[in-house]
């Protein structure tokens, strides 16, 4: 089995709140404010509960960009540097266009 050079990928689908009002909470610090993007995301580098990973932002088969919106509005406004610590809290509600299916929504706290 070979180590990767790389850091391993944030799983969204290990998070599993539908709740609201309990809902996943990573505590994040960004250790590249630059995105950058592979075959199927755009991504960042952070350390995720004190472990290196790669925060997928976007996934390309996705319509949702909510967390790349709120990421790049973030670092826009000066919230987002390098070793800046913050909270990325997120949950599986309902989609307001078709109630069949879920949607993670995410919100990050300063």
């Amino acid at each position: 089995m070979s180590e990767s050079l790389y850091p391993p990928f944030l799983k969204w689908g290990s998070y599993t709140s539908k709740d609201k009002e309990n809902p996943d909470v990573l505590k994040v610090q960004v250790l590249e404010d630059e995105t950058f993007d592979t075959e199927f995301s755009t991504n960042v580098r952070a350390l995720v509960d004190k472990v290196e990973k790669i925060i997928p932002l976007h996934n390309f088969e996705s319509k949702n960009k909510q967390l790349l919106q709120k990421f790049l509005k973030a670092k826009k406004e000066g919230k987002i540097k390098v070793g800046k610590k913050f909270q990325i809290v997120t949950y599986l509600g309902v989609s307001k266009t078709n109630k069949e299916f879920s949607i993670r929504r995410f919100e990050l706290v300063f």
